[in-house]
């Protein structure tokens, strides 16, 4: 008597399914990390192909984020990311903004933290990325937005590029 003689055996389609699932969604991570290697960007190739990353949304107070929100939630989706969403904005406009985060995030069953720091945005992206490897990208409206709430001094923080550790999306204000 063979020793699995006993045990039933289970329908061929009942297992199919969910593996056939997460093959896609790891070819669809397979071929974002392919993107980012063409581009030439080697590492956030390998990173992505090794997964648990995020892609970290900088919220500046403005109507513009929105447009960023968007771009950042279709990486997410893209390359099965969670997002995170930093901001030094206050008030209701932001606080609407948070919820429409969580929101969308929710109906596109992207997991979403929301991380709010105080003072100037510049400095607090060099920091909230520091020693952190799990970003894929940073998005934000643009390049005026890291300047919110900064005093001169902060503006003039050099090199803030290259103590990101990942790349920057800026989504321009005219974008549809």
């Amino acid at each position: 008597m063979h020793r699995h003689a006993d045990r039933p055996k289970p329908a061929r389609s009942e297992g199919l399914i969910p593996i056939l699932a997460d093959l896609g969604k790891k070819l669809e991570k397979l071929f974002s990390a392919a993107s980012f290697a063409e581009a030439g960007e080697f590492e956030t190739a390998r990173e992505l192909a090794a997964g648990d990353r995020k892609v970290l949304l900088v919220l500046s107070g403005r109507e513009t984020d929105v447009k960023a929100l968007k771009y950042a939630l279709s990486i997410s989706k893209r390359t099965d990311a969670a997002l995170e969403v930093l901001t030094t904005a206050d008030g209701p406009a932001t606080e609407k903004m948070l919820n429409l985060c969580k929101q969308q995030a929710r109906e596109d069953s992207v997991a979403c933290s929301l991380v709010k720091k105080n003072g100037c945005i510049k400095k607090a992206l060099v920091a909230h990325t520091k020693n952190r490897r799990d970003f894929l990208c940073v998005v934000i409206e643009s390049t005026d937005a890291l300047d919110i709430d900064c005093s001169r001094e902060e503006r003039k923080l050099a090199g803030i590029w290259d103590r990101l550790g990942c790349p920057l999306a800026l989504v321009s204000e005219k974008a549809d």
